[in-house]
């Protein structure tokens, strides 16, 4: 089996930093819930019965599943899975896109500056999964035999 390549290496240090920095994420809303409260429930006026939104719950749920799920395509991608590499792509694109919806609902200062910092990866990540030595990488399995049994039976003839 041929070394895995320098940039399939990186893009999967880059995804699992991402799954990381989403767990601080969901620690620095539960901190600050009260605060992202205020800027992400509709404003009370008079005598609504409008109830404040609670999104812990659903950022938890959201992350839980996305860090699932992140985790096994990371696994699938390193395996040599085209796949995997683009339903990768596609979960830091969504990343990206919320953090920018993020930075323009005017968070606190920490959540802000995380949301950049986090597009900014998402952005050197997308780079490293779509790099043509990751596209490589997921090619040459096609060429490679598929069982060891297939190859020693190929020399043995």
């Amino acid at each position: 089996m041929t070394k895995r390549p320098p940039a399939v290496t990186v893009a999967c240090w880059l995804l699992w930093f991402l799954v990381a920095a989403g767990a601080l994420v969901c620690v620095m809303v539960v901190v600050q819930r009260d605060d992202l409260g205020a800027v992400w429930s509709p404003v009370q006026v008079g005598d609504s019965t409008v109830q404040p939104v609670e999104f812990v719950p659903v950022i938890l749920v959201l992350y839980g599943v996305t860090a699932v799920l992140a985790a096994t395509l990371i696994a699938l991608f390193r395996a040599r899975n085209n796949w995997a590499r683009h339903s990768l792509a596609a979960i830091v694109v969504g990343i990206f896109l919320v953090t920018v919806a993020t930075v323009r609902t005017d968070p606190p200062r920490l959540v802000e500056w995380a949301a950049i910092g986090a597009a900014v990866v998402c952005g050197v990540t997308l780079v490293f999964v779509w790099h043509p030595q990751s596209r490589q990488w997921v090619r040459e399995r096609r060429r490679a035999p598929r069982e060891p049994a297939a190859q020693e039976a190929a020399t043995d003839a």
